[in-house]
């Protein structure tokens, strides 16, 4: 039967670019590693914090890295990757840091 449910593909996930790297702040590694998953605009890690962002020029293919990547090993270190735009005690801390030193 040729029905419009046959035919109906669902739409794609909700992107969560970007990533949102704890663990390890190789910008190298870090690229290398999720360059499998699409092409990565920039990769970003603050100096003297333990996080970093992973942005990707298509904004879905974040969502395949988010779940593939977390709690693996970039750079010799175990990393928990996680979406970007949601709360994070690392990026909070580091903000407000921020906000304290233009002061």
């Amino acid at each position: 039967m040729d029905t419009w449910q046959a035919k109906w593909k669902p739409p794609r996930p909700v992107h969560r670019n970007p990533c949102l790297v704890v663990g390890c702040t190789d910008e190298g590694a870090l690229k290398e590693a999720f360059a499998k998953f699409g092409t990565v605009e920039t990769v970003f890690a603050p100096k003297g914090e333990n996080f970093a962002f992973v942005h990707f020029e298509d904004k879905y293919d974040a969502e395949n890295a988010m779940n593939a990547m977390n709690g693996t090993t970039i750079g010799g270190k175990t990393v928990q990757v996680t979406d970007g735009k949601t709360a994070n005690k690392h990026v909070a801390a580091w903000r407000t840091s921020l906000v304290g030193a233009a002061k």
